[in-house]
């Protein structure tokens, strides 16, 4: 009995010193630890540096003063003086109109005016003439008046007939009635003349309607210009309002170019002091150079920043209306800038200094671009996070973010 219970004791007790036994001699395993990736990169030292900074922006040729010029009057086109792109002077004719049709009504125009003229005469010698005879009918109205008495006294004496004093009375009546009525033409003088002149004004409206619209049939340059379009030809049959041809002037052009938002506290910050703005343009070969001369007053919808108009410091004559140009536009003299090539930069306001072999992210603010000696653009920046000295990577890393591990490969640069 105890031999059956002992045995099984036995043989477990071997078997767990077995495995103890093979445990303890099996080999240890190694940790493999997986060594940290760097990233080899080009670093440039961050130096605080007094440069004008410049930005390239966008524009085209525009100009407020561009005229539409309409024909005033239905008429042929009798002859055309231009061609499209012609340099043109102020007052040069530059499409004539057939005017036989203005020329009519500017003779019955004269012809009216005339008349009216011959019976605003007529009415002043009429006056004349009437105070003239004025006195006389007072002078006739009084001898009437005397007949008339010596008649009574006669008839009352028995010494005339009733008939003669009947007919020395009807004649003091009737001098009565002419001199009243030359008195009432005489006061009427001033309404008379008043309507003539009326009627005379209106005369001279109308001829000098009628002069302007043969002076029209002559379409004029408003001012020094180049002609932009030309809508009409030889033998057309034009109507009121059809346009004819545009032209712009030439001392008025300049090119409108949007500023963008980063940069426009900095460019009114410039205008309130006064300082100059210039931009520089290439256009066949040529160097122009232009000023900023205003801002914009509106602001569209889709846009990321103000208009800015330049205006050509020197001969309008190269540029046509509509060219799209190319500007650089300096922004005056700043101070601790910080010059950096466009690799550096990360999204629109980020770059990455070293700090003890491990990138660090640091917000800049953009303040431009500038061209170095060697005619490479390269990006001006400020930012308080960066002193001289830093070392920021110039390197483009897909997966740049704070705390890479990195190894510059210029560090004597």
């Amino acid at each position: 009995m105890l031999k059956r219970v002992l045995l099984p004791l036995i043989i477990l007790s071997i078997a767990i010193a077995i495995y103890m036994a093979l445990s303890a001699s099996k080999p240890e395993k190694k940790s493999l630890q997986q060594a940290e990736k760097i990233w080899r990169v080009n670093t440039v030292p961050v130096k605080f540096e007094q440069i004008s900074p410049e930005i390239t922006i966008y524009g085209r040729v525009e100009t407020p003063r561009r005229a539409s010029l309409n024909a005033a009057l239905t008429a042929d086109v009798t002859q055309i003086n231009i061609l499209e792109g012609a340099i043109v002077s102020k007052g040069d004719v530059l499409i004539t109109l057939d005017n036989s049709d203005a020329d009519l009504l500017l003779n019955q125009r004269e012809a009216d005016l005339a008349e009216i003229n011959a019976l605003i005469s007529s009415e002043l010698a009429r006056q004349r003439r009437d105070k003239g005879l004025l006195a006389n009918e007072r002078s006739l109205l009084t001898l009437a008046e005397k007949a008339v008495t010596r008649a009574k006294k006669l008839d009352a004496s028995r010494l005339v007939t009733r008939s003669s004093l009947d007919e020395a009375v009807s004649n003091q009546q009737r001098q009565i009635v002419t001199f009243k009525r030359l008195q009432y033409d005489i006061s009427e003088h001033p309404a008379r003349m008043a309507g003539l002149k009326a009627r005379q004004s209106r005369a001279k409206a109308l001829l000098e309607q009628a002069q302007l619209d043969v002076d029209r049939t002559f379409i004029k340059a408003p001012f020094n210009g180049r002609i932009a379009n030309l809508n009409a030809s030889l033998g057309d049959r034009v109507r009121v309002g059809d346009n004819l041809l545009t032209v712009y002037d030439l001392e008025h052009l300049e090119v409108r170019a949007q500023i963008p938002g980063r940069y426009l506290k900095q460019v009114r910050d410039n205008l309130t002091k006064g300082q100059n703005l210039t931009a520089l343009a290439t256009l066949d070969d040529k160097v122009l150079t232009f000023e900023l001369t205003r801002l914009s007053g509106e602001t569209r919808q889709d846009s990321g920043g103000v208009d800015g108009l330049f205006g050509l410091a020197a001969d309008n004559h190269t540029l046509a209306l509509g060219t799209f140009l190319e500007l650089s536009l300096s922004l005056g003299s700043q101070e601790n800038v910080i010059v950096m090539p466009f690799n550096a930069l990360y999204g629109l306001n980020r770059v990455y200094r070293i700090e003890e072999g491990y990138l660090k992210a640091v917000k800049i603010s953009r303040i431009g671009e500038y061209e170095n000696s060697d005619g490479q653009t390269q990006l001006l920046i400020r930012s308080n996070d960066l002193k001289a000295g830093d070392r920021v990577i110039s390197t483009q890393l897909p997966n740049a973010i704070t705390g890479l591990r990195v190894e510059t490969l210029n560090d004597d640069s």
